[in-house]
């Protein structure tokens, strides 16, 4: 296809359609968010398509954006932990999001080419993001004379995360219009130059340098990052909010709220599912726990087995005292086909053949008032990981804490550590990219097992029921994962701070 012909939001390119409509995005989200509060006054930047000049006229210019970045981030993360159906945390079980996103070898940039907040918009709303808080932080913060340190602190803060994001989820990718692409750690390292200058944001922007060094496989700079959010706020969380109305938490509608629910958890995580119950529930973006599972990993890195078990029980301890939500589940677990997946608490799991059977993963469902983690939950024992003894053992609890304790917050996929391809239209439109360079692909590291289709999503056996209704029979309470990719970290020395 010629590069010419596809013309994104009427205009040449995905960054330029960014940067030329970046005034009014900011803008309609300020006049939608903020219409009748006191923080800023829109009436001096009404207009949707408001040019630089008019910007510069404005009384408070940097105050009157940064609404819309704040939406922009709210966005960005719903399309970020979405990807989660990517891993093997989520299946894909309906219409709503592409199957072949479920299968990392099949993903093509085609798939990636959508606006919105579902994972098929990652790219567009990672770029975006980016480049509102490029306008923001280059044309008119530097120009305005009332912009508070704090405002001008925040923006670099979604700046870093847009560029944390782009080096978790991308290979390759474009940092201006017609640019090159560059690799992640040139991302991850644009991510720590805007995160260290957003330290005066708050704890959340050193819990975020903390992920970009940890990436970045610096585990002296992780380790002093995290122990600084740890020393202001040892129990820190820091989440994204969303409302019932104008920005929900979108994965709720895969979750709970359609009538085949598409996003379905490995049944060894089902516990935790759904941690997101309502369109406005928050979305965790940094923690307390996150923090001390880096030190673990760190910890573990160095060959202090002791320490990174302690800060493992740590983390371990700090999960069990966050909020859980009780929720009237209507969902009965059903598989693209209609039959059923497991159900039922009499169901024992194991996650691999050469693992033990666990019992307490499984819930009943449907069923009135399941008590589900909110925020942050774990099947692991602080005790018990205190008394582990080697450090392949430490290993696999580290991996299966962060699979567990971070569920849909978006880590697992830069954990397992598979990128994902940039969008079909950056491809077509960038005369410096074309099909088949770095970026343009997904790339899939050796350890994640590709054959057969939905390998990591995989269990046995399928058919555990006498029919399919609610009063169907179980036929068999042992279940058996066919992977458990956290042995596979364990053995692939998959953690940043080893490879």
């Amino acid at each position: 296809m010629a590069k010419e012909m596809i013309r994104p939001m009427n205009d040449t390119n995905v960054f330029s359609a960014l940067r030329r409509h970046a005034a009014g995005a900011l803008l309609a989200a300020v006049v939608v968010l903020l219409a009748g509060c006191d923080a800023i006054d829109p009436t001096q930047v009404s207009n949707p398509t408001t040019t630089d000049a008019d910007l510069a006229e404005a009384s408070s210019p940097t105050e009157a954006l940064l609404p819309g970045l704040r939406a922009q981030f709210a966005r960005m993360v719903n399309a970020y932990v979405v990807a989660e159906v990517v891993t093997d945390s989520y299946s894909i079980h309906g219409t709503g999001i592409v199957v072949d996103m479920d299968d990392p070898g099949a993903i093509k940039p085609e798939l990636l080419n959508g606006t919105g907040t579902s994972v098929s918009g990652i790219y567009w709303n990672v770029q975006e993001l980016r480049a509102l808080a490029d306008f923001v932080i280059d044309e008119i913060a530097p120009n305005d004379e009332t912009a508070p340190a704090a405002l001008v602190a925040e923006a670099h803060y979604y700046r870093g995360m847009a560029f944390l994001t782009m080096g978790e989820v991308f290979s390759f990718v474009p940092h201006e219009e017609d640019g090159t692409p560059q690799p992640a750690t040139t991302s991850l390292a644009k991510a720590v130059t805007d995160l260290q200058a957003a330290t005066g944001f708050g704890a959340q922007a050193n819990a975020a340098l903390a992920r970009a060094h940890r990436l970045l496989g610096d585990a002296g700079a992780a380790e002093a990052a995290a122990n600084t959010v740890l020393t202001a706020a040892p129990n820190f969380l820091f989440a994204q909010g969303y409302d019932a109305s104008f920005l929900n938490n979108t994965a709720v509608a895969f979750l709970v709220l359609r009538a085949l629910q598409e996003m379905q958890p490995l049944p060894r995580l089902d516990f935790l599912d759904p941690k997101y119950t309502t369109r406005a529930a928050a979305i965790p973006i940094a923690s307390a726990e996150e923090m001390r599972l880096i030190l673990a990993e760190a910890a573990l890195a160095s060959g202090d087995l002791s320490r990174a078990a302690a800060q493992l029980a740590t983390a371990i301890t700090i999960a069990g005292t966050r909020a859980m939500v009780m929720f009237n589940d209507i969902d009965e677990r059903r598989n693209a086909d209609l039959s059923l997946r497991p159900r039922s608490s009499e169901i024992m799991i194991r996650a691999d053949a050469n693992s033990p059977f666990r019992a307490g993963l499984v819930l009943d469902r449907p069923a009135k008032g399941l008590e589900i983690p909110a925020v942050s939950g774990t099947s692991l024992d602080a005790d018990s990981v205190s008394s582990l003894a080697t450090a392949d053992e430490l290993w696999h609890a580290l991996w299966l804490a962060r699979q567990e304790i971070l569920l849909l917050e978006g880590r697992r996929l830069a954990d397992l550590g598979i990128k994902l391809p940039m969008m079909q239209r950056e491809i077509d439109q960038n005369e410096g990219i074309n099909e088949g360079d770095p970026g343009t692909t997904v790339a899939v590291p050796a350890w994640v097992p590709l054959n057969p289709r939905y390998a990591i999503d995989i269990y046995s056996p399928v058919e555990l029921y006498d029919g399919d209704g609610p009063a169907a029979a179980l036929l068999e309470t042992e279940v058996t994962i066919e992977v458990d990719m956290n042995r596979v970290l364990t053995e692939s020395r998959a953690s940043p701070f080893q490879n």
